[in-house]
C-alpha cells in the first residue's frame, strides 16, 4: 500500500483524506475536532490513527494545509520583531498609504495595523539606485549597531528592507550575514526573498509580517515534518501554499508568509481538478465550514492576486484569488436594534453551536438548520457527534424569535435567509462586478455546510447547475492530493513593451526559471517532472496597478505584439475597457516552477438500473417560513450512478448534508458526484 494523505486544519474541524495510489481508491475519509490552541495535538492523533490502521511504512506523501500563519496574524501572537531599513526611510512602515478603500468616507476608519513600534525601527547608511547600482556602500558598523540594539530590545526576529533591494539584493545579503554573526538565533526576514517587487510600503509591511510569523510558523513546520518522519519514515511532508502549490519546510523556512492562505486554496485546486474530469471550464468554488465561506471564480483556470489584507495588515504574496466572508455553520445570529444579523462572529469548535451541547448558548446557522429540519440530530459524523434539537430550539427562541416577535421556524428561516443574502452579495462581487456572468458557471459547493445552503441562493444568481463532489466535507483535504509543488520567482523592472528587445526579456525569464528549477531539483524531482509557467504584471503607462498576463515564448516582434494583445483583452475583462493606442509596460516578471506530482485517477462507473432510489426515512422540514413538508431522506452511500432525485429532498452522508429545494432535480453521475439542476 502506498498512501498519499491530505490533511486540512480548519477552525472547527480537521479533515483527513487518504488515497491509495496502488489501488487508485480513497481508503479513509475522517474528521477530527480542531484544537486551535494546540494544533500539534490534533496532528499527533491523526498520524497515530493512520499508523495504527495502515502501518508506518504505508505513507509516501503527506500534504498539509494549515491556518498556522493566518491565525498567528489574526490572534496577534507573532514574534517580537524589529526592522532595519535604509537611512531616511524609517517612517515608511508607519505612514503607509493614504487610500482607505471601502472606508474612504469613514473618518473613524482604523489605520493599517503595525506589528512593531517605531523605537524598534533602525536606519543604516548605504544606497542603491533604481537599477540596483551602488551609490553608497553599506555601512557595516550601522548594521552591527542596529542589530545589537534590537537584541537589547528583546526582539526574536529582524526584518531587513533596503531601498531597491529587489533590483540588487547584495546589501540585504551582507546585512543578514552581519546580523547572524552577532545573533545567530534571530530569525532574519529579507525583503528580496519575501517580495522582490517595487512599492516600498507594501514590501516593507510584507517583510515585517514575514518576520512576525516566521519563528512560530517555522517551528510548526519543523514539528510537522519531524512528526511525519517519526510516524512514517518513508514519507515526505509538504505544506500547501497560498498560490495553490505545495512546498517543503526547507523551501518555506525564509518565506512562511506564502502559507497565509494555505487551507482555503486546496479546495479551489480540487474544484479545478473536478471540473477537468467533467470537462467543465467555468466553475465557482464555494467552501463553507464552521467559521467562514471561501469563494473563488475559475474561468478555465484559477485567478491570482498579489496582495491580501489580514487583520488590517497588507501582505504582498502570490495567492489564489479567494473571497472570504464570516458565514459558516457556526456563524452567530444576533438581534441589534431590531435588526437580525448573522456573523461574522463564530461559535467555532469550542463551545460550538448550541446544538452541540458543549456549553454554547448563542444561536448559529447550524442551530437554525436543525430547527428547520434540514439537519438530522443523529446524522452528523454518522452519529458520532449527537445533536441536541432542544438546545438548538431554545437558543433560536430566546435570542432571535422572542426579541423579534417571531415563531421559532420563522426566526430560523430568517437566520438562513440573512446568511444566504450575505453569500449572494459576495458572489456578485467576484462575478458580476468583475465582468463574469454567473449564469455561465457551475457552482461546486463543499465543506461541511456548503452543500446544505447552496440550493438556497443559486436561484438569486441565475446559476443553473450545482456539482457536489464525493465526501464534500473533506474536499479541501482531497484538493491537497491533486496539487503540485511550486516555487515562484518575481522581479521588478519597468520595461516599455514597444522599446523592448525580445531576447532581453527572454533572458530575464530564463534566469528566473533556472533559479526556481534549481530549488525543485533539491526536492528530489527529476527533470521530466519539472515545468515552468511565466507571467508578467502589465499596465498602461501611467497606471498605478498591474494586470497579470500569461507569457509564452518571446522570440520576435510578433510574440511581443501577441503579449500586448493578451494584456488589452485581460484589461478589458477586468475593468470593462481597454486603450489599444496607449503605451504598454511590463512592471513585474514572474516565473512559477512546477514539480508535478502524479494525480489520483478515477474511472467513471456505468449507470445502474433506472429504479428510483429508496429513501432511508422521511421527516418534517421547512423550505419556507410557514409551510412544513414531509421530505424523503436518502443515504448518499446507497445512491448508485444514474439515480435521480426530485426536490424537496435531503441527502445525508458522514461529512455533510445536501439539500434539494423544490424545483431542483439531482442526478448521480458516473463519478458519484451529485449534479443538481
Amino acid at each position: 500500500m502506498k498512501l498519499r494523505i491530505g490533511i486540512d486544519v480548519g477552525g472547527t474541524f480537521t479533515d483527513v483524506t487518504a488515497f491509495d495510489e496502488d489501488a487508485a481508491a480513497l481508503v479513509a475519509v475522517r474528521k477530527y475536532t480542531s484544537n486551535p490552541a494546540q494544533p500539534a495535538a490534533v496532528m499527533e492523533d491523526i498520524t497515530r490513527d493512520l499508523a495504527a490502521d495502515f502501518g508506518s511504512g504505508s505513507v509516501s506523501l503527506i500534504l498539509h494545509g494549515s491556518t498556522a500563519a493566518l491565525n498567528t496574524m489574526l490572534e496577534g501572537k507573532g514574534a517580537r520583531v524589529g526592522l532595519i531599513t535604509t537611512f531616511g526611510f524609517r517612517d515608511v512602515y508607519e505612514i503607509g498609504r493614504q487610500w482607505r478603500g471601502d472606508e474612504v468616507f469613514n473618518i473613524f476608519a482604523p489605520a493599517p495595523k503595525m506589528l512593531l513600534t517605531r523605537d524598534r525601527i533602525h536606519e543604516v547608511r548605504g544606497r542603491l539606485d533604481f537599477a540596483g547600482k551602488e551609490i553608497e556602500p553599506l555601512n557595516a558598523d550601522d548594521v552591527g549597531s542596529a542589530a545589537r540594539r534590537l537584541v537589547a530590545q528583546g526582539v526574536e526576529a529582524v526584518a531587513v528592507c533596503f531601498l531597491f533591494a529587489y533590483a540588487n539584493p547584495a546589501h540585504e545579503q551582507a546585512a543578514a550575514k552581519i546580523i547572524r554573526d552577532i545573533a545567530p538565533n534571530l530569525y532574519v526576514s529579507l525583503s528580496h526573498e519575501v517580495n522582490p517587487e517595487w512599492r516600498e510600503y507594501e514590501r516593507t509591511a510584507s517583510t515585517v509580517a514575514n518576520a512576525y510569523i516566521g519563528p512560530p510558523v517555522s517551528r510548526y513546520l519543523r514539528e510537522l515534518e519531524a512528526l511525519s518522519l517519526r510516524r512514517f519514515p518513508r514519507s515526505r511532508a509538504l505544506m500547501m501554499k497560498s498560490d495553490g502549490g505545495a512546498a517543503s519546510a526547507r523551501m518555506l523556512a525564509s518565506t512562511p508568509i506564502e502559507t497565509v492562505l494555505s487551507g482555503p486554496v486546496a479546495g479551489v485546486i480540487g474544484g479545478r481538478y473536478l471540473g477537468d474530469i467533467k470537462s467543465i471550464d467555468n466553475i465557482i468554488t464555494f467552501d463553507t465550514g464552521g467559521t467562514s465561506s471561501d469563494m473563488a471564480v475559475l474561468p478555465g483556470r484559477p485567478l491570482f492576486k498579489s496582495e491580501v489584507s489580514v487583520a488590517r495588515h497588507p501582505l504582498r504574496t502570490h495567492t489564489v484569488d479567494i473571497e472570504t466572508i464570516g458565514a459558516g455553520g457556526g456563524s452567530i445570529a444576533t438581534v441589534d436594534l431590531g435588526v437580525l444579523k448573522v456573523g461574522p462572529q463564530s461559535a467555532g469548535a469550542n463551545p460550538g453551536p448550541a446544538c452541540y451541547d458543549r456549553g454554547g448558548v448563542e444561536p448559529t446557522l447550524t442551530d437554525a438548520l436543525v430547527v428547520l429540519g434540514h439537519l438530522s440530530p443523529t446524522a452528523l459524523l454518522d452519529g458520532a457527534m449527537p445533536i441536541s434539537s432542544a438546545k438548538a430550539h431554545d437558543a433560536v427562541v430566546s435570542r432571535v424569535a422572542r426579541p423579534l416577535g417571531l415563531a421559532p421556524v420563522e426566526a430560523a428561516f430568517g437566520i438562513l435567509t440573512v446568511l444566504a443574502a450575505n453569500v449572494t452579495m459576495a458572489m456578485r462581487t467576484i462575478t458580476i462586478e468583475r465582468g463574469y456572468d454567473p449564469r455561465e458557471f457551475t457552482l461546486v459547493p463543499f465543506g461541511g455546510m456548503g452543500p446544505t445552503i447552496a440550493g438556497r441562493f443559486v436561484g438569486d444568481l441565475g446559476i443553473g447547475r450545482i456539482l457536489i463532489p464525493r465526501d464534500p466535507g473533506t474536499f479541501s483535504a482531497f484538493g491537497m492530493l491533486v496539487t503540485d509543488v511550486h516555487q515562484t520567482r518575481s522581479f521588478t523592472r519597468v520595461t516599455r513593451l514597444d522599446g523592448a528587445k525580445p531576447e532581453e526579456l527572454e533572458q530575464i525569464f530564463s534566469r528566473m526559471e533556472q533559479s526556481a528549477l534549481a530549488d525543485l531539483l533539491q526536492e528530489r524531482f527529476g527533470r521530466a517532472q519539472l515545468s515552468t509557467l511565466r507571467s508578467a504584471g502589465m499596465r498602461y503607462r501611467g497606471q498605478s496597478y498591474e494586470v497579470s498576463v500569461p507569457v509564452a515564448g518571446l522570440q520576435d516582434g510578433n510574440d511581443l505584439a501577441a503579449l500586448a494583445k493578451r494584456f488589452h483583452e485581460a484589461h478589458r475583462r477586468r475593468y470593462g475597457h481597454m486603450a489599444e493606442s496607449e503605451a504598454v509596460e511590463i512592471v513585474n516578471f514572474q516565473v512559477t516552477a512546477v514539480g508535478a506530482i502524479p494525480k489520483p485517477q478515477f474511472s467513471a462507473v456505468a449507470a445502474a438500473a433506472s429504479q428510483p432510489p429508496t429513501p432511508h426515512e422521511t421527516r418534517t422540514a421547512y423550505f419556507s417560513p410557514t409551510e412544513a413538508v414531509q421530505v424523503p431522506v436518502f443515504r448518499r452511500a446507497a445512491l448508485a450512478a444514474g439515480a435521480t432525485i426530485n426536490g424537496p429532498a435531503v441527502v445525508e452522508e458522514k461529512t455533510s448534508t445536501t439539500l434539494l429545494y423544490p424545483g431542483q432535480r439531482a442526478t448521480i453521475d458516473g463519478y458519484l458526484n451529485i449534479e443538481i439542476r
